[in-house]
C-alpha cells in the first residue's frame, strides 16, 4: 500500500516547526489520551513507511491545534481528464437509448 500514508511528510514538518523531537511527540500524544504510538511508528509514519489509522490522524491533528483535513496535502495525487465518453440512458422503454444529461 504505497500510497496509504500521505501525512507522515507533513506530520514531519509540524513537528520540525515546533522544535519537538519524535520522543516529544509521542509524550505530547500520551498525555491527550489513550493512543498507543511509539517513537518507532512516528519515525515509520514521517518515512511513509508505515499507514496511520483514523485514531492516529484524529490525534495528530489534535496535538498541532489543526483539523484533521489540514494534515493532508492540498494538491490532488492524481490527474485526470475527460476522455469524451458517450453516456446512455438504458430503460425498459422500447425505442433508441437517450443521452445523458450533461
Amino acid at each position: 500500500m504505497k500510497d496509504a500514508n500521505v501525512i507522515g511528510r507533513k506530520v514531519a514538518w509540524l513537528r520540525n516547526q515546533r522544535g519537538w523531537s519524535q520522543n516529544d511527540l509521542v509524550t505530547h500524544l500520551h498525555l491527550l489520551g489513550d493512543i498507543n504510538m511509539t517513537r518507532e511508528k512516528i519515525a515509520n509514519i514521517e518515512t511513509l513507511r508505515s499507514a496511520v489509522d483514523s485514531k492516529q490522524i484524529e490525534f495528530l491533528a489534535e496535538v498541532f491545534g489543526i483539523t484533521e483535513q489540514d494534515l493532508f496535502p492540498k494538491q490532488r495525487h492524481f490527474v485526470g481528464k475527460d476522455v469524451g465518453s458517450n453516456l446512455c440512458i438504458f430503460t425498459r422503454r422500447r425505442g433508441p437509448p437517450e443521452p445523458a444529461p450533461n
